[in-house]
């Protein structure tokens, strides 16, 4: 190998010993990591994601494959990310571990999304009540205006 060669895998061989802790993106923040037993009823699957980090940390490396499992729920539009896998392995010799989080992202409907979606429809619906109520009121007094308009002539 000449010098070249080898100072090109310097950089690479360097960068296998850095931590890669996934950083949480925003659109992730509602993303909610749940296990089997705390997922809500009535929950639609949107997909298989993993995360994954590597670190020395562990719990710098945890947080951070459960970023990247958050991060991937919310690509596909999830608002819970259900756990069935969860391990750590030692990476070589080295003091780093890579972290790894399996499972599925969830479309789930809770009890407090139903409600707020109750208040909702009741709300809609009082507003086109109101509304019809307003409209018929309207026609009423334009009617009796004519009338009285009639009744002048």
């Amino acid at each position: 190998m000449s010098k070249n060669h080898a100072l090109l895998l310097v950089p690479f061989l360097f960068c296998a010993c850095l931590p890669e802790v996934v950083a949480l993106k925003p659109n992730a923040a509602n993303v909610k990591v749940v296990h089997e037993t705390d997922k809500p009823l009535r929950c639609e699957v949107l997909g298989k994601i993993n995360g994954m980090s590597r670190s020395a940390d562990e719990k710098e490396g945890h947080t951070g494959a459960e970023n990247d499992f958050r991060n991937h729920a919310a690509e596909l539009k999830a608002n819970f990310a259900l756990i069935e896998a969860d391990r750590a392995g030692a990476v070589g010799t080295s003091s780093q571990k890579d972290y790894f989080i399996g499972g599925k992202a969830l479309q789930c409907q809770t009890e407090e999304m139903e409600e707020a979606q109750e208040k909702q429809d009741a709300a809609d619906r009082d507003a086109r009540q109101k509304a019809a109520e307003e409209q018929k009121q309207k026609e009423e007094d334009e009617k009796k205006a004519a009338k009285a308009k009639k009744g002048k002539k």
